[in-house]
């Protein structure tokens, strides 16, 4: 009877050991990847720190006065560009036009 008791303590002790060793791996495992995605969480923050300051470099309000006078041939409306609104033509509606196609 001491005999059986001895091996099945020896057996639970056993199991212990190597449950105890695989919950250790999985543990380290995780450790690993959660410090990989801090990493690559300090690496998208300072991305985005870094596009922030571009784009308020990008968005003086000087740089873009700037390109509009260079890339844009803008100039005031002349008179003769003016028209009145009779001038446009009618607009017809989907009933109108639907009434003139006879469906």
């Amino acid at each position: 009877m001491m005999r059986r008791s001895v091996v099945l303590w020896l057996v639970l002790a056993g199991c212990f050991g190597v449950s105890m060793f695989l919950i250790k791996q999985e543990v380290q495992q995780r450790e690993s990847r959660l410090d990989q995605l801090n990493r690559e969480l300090l690496e998208n923050q300072e991305a985005i720190r870094v596009l922030r300051a571009e784009w308020s470099y990008l968005n003086r309000p000087v740089r873009i006065e700037a390109l509009i006078r260079r890339h844009l041939e803008l100039r005031p409306t002349e008179i003769s560009q003016r028209g009145v609104f009779e001038s446009l033509p009618v607009r017809i509606t989907a009933v109108e036009d639907q009434a003139e196609t006879g469906q």
